[in-house]
């Protein structure tokens, strides 16, 4: 609704005052009509900050890890966190269940003070990406494996 109002302001300016109002009058149940700053500020309340830190929570709780590198997670996760304005604790909770369970068992089993989001992303990069790079030799060495024994 906000975008719609934002988008057709100047564009149909008599239109969307009379629609707006129509709508307004419905929604309040009041018999006088408002203002058009005072309109806008009603649908600006309801898009309000809250609103979207609520959106961007929704949106954090469905984001895992999955096949991403640690880095590009921890990046999407942190600008979702940062642009929202969403708290440490809440993205604290969030984060441990969305990296790959194998990166916080071991970020928990080297030790994590509950609730410090700051050092828990710290340790889930440095674990994901110490994990990644065994990954990445073990696939290596398997190749060099396969290689050599086929040249006997």
């Amino acid at each position: 609704m906000k975008m719609w109002v934002q988008a057709y302001t100047t564009a149909l300016p008599a239109d969307m005052d009379k629609c707006l109002a129509v709508w307004s009058q419905i929604m309040s149940g009041s018999r006088s009509w408002p203002s058009w700053d005072d309109l806008k500020d009603e649908v600006d309340t309801f898009f309000s900050p809250q609103s979207e830190r609520e959106w961007a929570q929704a949106q954090m709780q469905r984001m895992t890890q999955g096949a991403q590198s640690i880095e590009t997670f921890l990046n999407n996760f942190i600008a979702m966190k940062q642009a929202r304005k969403v708290s440490d604790d809440y993205a604290f909770s969030v984060l441990v269940k969305a990296v790959k369970p194998e990166i916080i068992r071991e970020v928990f089993i080297q030790g994590i003070d509950e609730g410090d989001f700051d050092s828990l992303r710290n340790q889930c990069r440095s674990v994901g990406q110490a994990m990644e790079r065994v990954a990445m030799i073990r696939s290596q060495r398997h190749g060099w494996v396969n290689n050599a024994g086929g040249s006997h």
